[in-house]
């Protein structure tokens, strides 16, 4: 995939959760307005239900989400398919269903728009999962990998060398070790708190694709990108579209 457009330098834009700053996070609504609103791509999170399906949910605990005090991983997904998600007093009314991967996969190859999947504690926790997961996300052209666990994004690179795979970045990660200590990462994705010095260099000295996110299109640097920056990741994405 072209993370940049080299006519006008142009980053590519995706959407964290959807367009999660008008949507509930993680929805179809939430997508449909990414398609909407103009972005590349969409960032969503992978979790697996007890019974071995994967869903888009942020969270593997479910109380914040959909009020019911469970783990994804102690519900089948059949139970999971009956829950609701939303804001805490609509959803009864107007909450929505949390989609399963293979659902997603299939709008994102529809609208022909490309997928970010970070990978949760629950496939950490299973990385015998991955060569499934992996051949379900494989149909489509614009896709890649994400996760905080440098050992899965070992194991995604040793299942299928040719599947882009993101690293996550913390400030932890980074207190002795370098990005060189990192060599299956394609990509590093950091906040945008991370950055300032001594990070900066970091990032301008590596030639793996790098993705900010948590931005929400007024800070200084979107507006003039250093070089760097291939990407943004954010709630906003009809705010990027000159950036």
């Amino acid at each position: 995939m072209s993370v940049r457009d080299n006519l006008n330098g142009r980053r590519e834009v995706f959407a964290h959760r959807g367009a999660s700053g008008k949507y509930f996070e993680n929805t179809m609504k939430a997508f449909y307005g990414a398609v909407k609103d103009g972005a590349d791509g969409i960032e969503l999170d992978v979790q697996r239900s007890k019974d071995g399906v994967f869903f888009v949910i942020h969270d593997s605990e479910l109380s914040r989400l959909s009020g019911v005090n469970k783990q994804i991983a102690e519900l089948d997904a059949a139970e999971i398919l009956q829950l609701r998600i939303g804001k805490r007093f609509l959803r009864g009314f107007s909450g929505s269903e949390i989609p399963t991967l293979s659902s997603v996969v299939s709008f994102a190859s529809i609208e022909g728009i490309g997928l970010n999947i970070e990978l949760k504690e629950t496939i950490s926790e299973h990385p015998d999962c991955l060569p499934e997961l992996l051949d379900q996300i494989s149909i489509l052209d614009n896709v890649y990998v994400s996760s905080f666990d440098y050992n899965l994004i070992q194991k995604v690179k040793q299942i299928d060398s040719t599947m882009e795979a993101g690293l996550l970045l913390k400030k932890t990660m980074l207190a002795d070790k370098e990005l060189t200590d990192y060599p299956s990462a394609d990509a590093f994705h950091f906040h945008k708190r991370m950055m300032k010095e001594p990070y900066l260099s970091m990032w301008s000295q590596t030639k793996k694709t790098i993705r900010v996110y948590g931005v929400d299109g007024n800070e200084a640097f979107v507006k003039d990108p250093p070089d760097f920056i291939d990407g943004w990741i954010t709630d906003y994405p009809d705010r990027f579209q000159l950036s």
